[in-house]
């Protein structure tokens, strides 16, 4: 192995993977996960299950694109990984999948843009909706970049989910989050009209910085 990859980083790629297999929110073809560490990157392998993924398949690439670890080819999205981590210098790990109620509001180009839930305007603020961009390349990114300036989730329309975090983590954190909030936000409607917050409470969580 090459001696500039970091063993630990790839164990915490599969580790996480897992976890969202477990959840059902990857699977064999849907979802990719990656870590930008000292100049490395790492990233799942495409077409390849989850919660079977071994330290030999994880696909490093250096700081001039050359693979130096991993048996497997990288996923399709590595260009939206790597467009993700030019927006912010906190940005270190990203996930894009398509989990089921997120990814149908992206289908909907509608974004999750609430202010009856203290949690949803603490942690997101709101999750917008990026214009669609052709699977496999920078236009899905460069349509997200705008709002990931300010945002650690975006949707991509007609397609998924991008979460973006200081550590993989975090970004499995938020995707977790905002597909329950996503599914909530829809129960409740099919139950009555949402009822917002008081309007200080509302300025006060969106006063709030959001966390890297």
């Amino acid at each position: 192995m090459d001696e500039r990859i970091d063993l630990k980083t790839i164990q915490e790629i599969i580790r996480v993977s897992k976890k969202m297999e477990e959840l059902k929110l990857v699977n064999t073809f849907e979802g990719n996960l990656s870590i930008l560490k000292d100049g490395l990157l790492y990233i799942t392998p495409a077409r390849t299950r989850k919660s079977v993924l071994t330290e030999d398949v994880i696909a490093v690439f250096d700081e001039n694109d050359n693979q130096i670890h991993g048996t497997k080819r990288a996923s399709s999205e590595k260009n939206m990984h790597l467009g993700a981590y030019t927006v912010r210098d906190d940005i270190k790990a990203a996930i894009h999948c398509h989990p089921p109620y997120l990814t149908a509001h992206a289908m909907c180009y509608v974004p999750i843009d609430y202010k009856c839930h203290p949690e949803i305007l603490f942690h997101f603020k709101d999750i917008p909706v990026a214009a669609y961009g052709k699977p496999g390349t920078n236009e899905i990114v460069d349509n997200a970049k705008p709002f990931l300036k300010n945002r650690n989730v975006v949707l991509l329309a007609n397609h998924g989910v991008l979460a973006v975090g200081s550590t993989l983590e975090k970004a499995f954190a938020r995707i977790e989050s905002a597909e329950k909030f996503a599914q909530i936000i829809n129960i409740s409607k099919n139950i009555g009209p949402l009822v917002d917050l008081p309007q200080a409470e509302i300025e006060r969580f969106l006063a709030v910085p959001i966390e890297t």
